[in-house]
């Protein structure tokens, strides 16, 4: 599996990224669509699959927070991470745990990649959750955002389309 680095300015940053993702990472894409048909063939609920955007987090934008940021998905949901986007030169990795930092998953590093340049690399781990995990965000500077983004797939029912994720 590979892990996306890019950056780039995108006017529709949403389609662009679900576009992207699903070109360089296709078979997340396609356990992504598994999961939210059989999600919805064992409960009856209907399901989709959208790229992650900051209000399935609660965020108002396309940066990050700085530190720990503790998730805990509702019902129904699962996150599949598959990338970075980045144009923050003081961004240096995004750490993943499972749970309230409960077990070390693992570290995705930041590279900058020249602008509309592309760039994989085999990266992992490639995790699954679907409960409570926790990513870190960390940076070369103190600031409380850095301009970077995950990249990744939502599985969730169609009555939680542009809405928060997270409990």
């Amino acid at each position: 599996m590979s892990l996306l680095l890019f950056e780039s300015v995108y006017a529709r940053k949403s389609q662009s990224l679900l576009s992207l993702a699903r070109r360089l990472a296709p078979a997340r894409y396609e356990d992504a669509v598994a999961e939210a048909q059989k999600i919805e063939k064992r409960t009856g609920v209907r399901m989709t699959v959208e790229a992650l955007k900051p209000v399935h987090f609660g965020f108002s934008d396309y940066t990050l927070p700085v530190g720990d940021t503790v998730i805990s998905l509702k019902n129904n949901v699962v996150f599949y991470p598959v990338g970075l986007f980045s144009t923050d030169l003081d961004f240096s990795d995004l750490v993943w745990y499972s749970g309230a930092k409960i077990q070390y998953i693992g570290t995705w590093p930041a590279y900058l990649v020249p602008l509309t340049k592309e760039r994989s690399m085999d990266m992992r781990p490639q995790p699954i959750f679907r409960t409570t995990f926790t990513f870190r965000v960390n940076s070369k500077v103190v600031k409380s955002r850095v301009d970077a983004w995950i990249i990744g797939y939502v599985v969730l029912p169609r009555t939680l389309i542009e809405s928060k994720i997270a409990e």
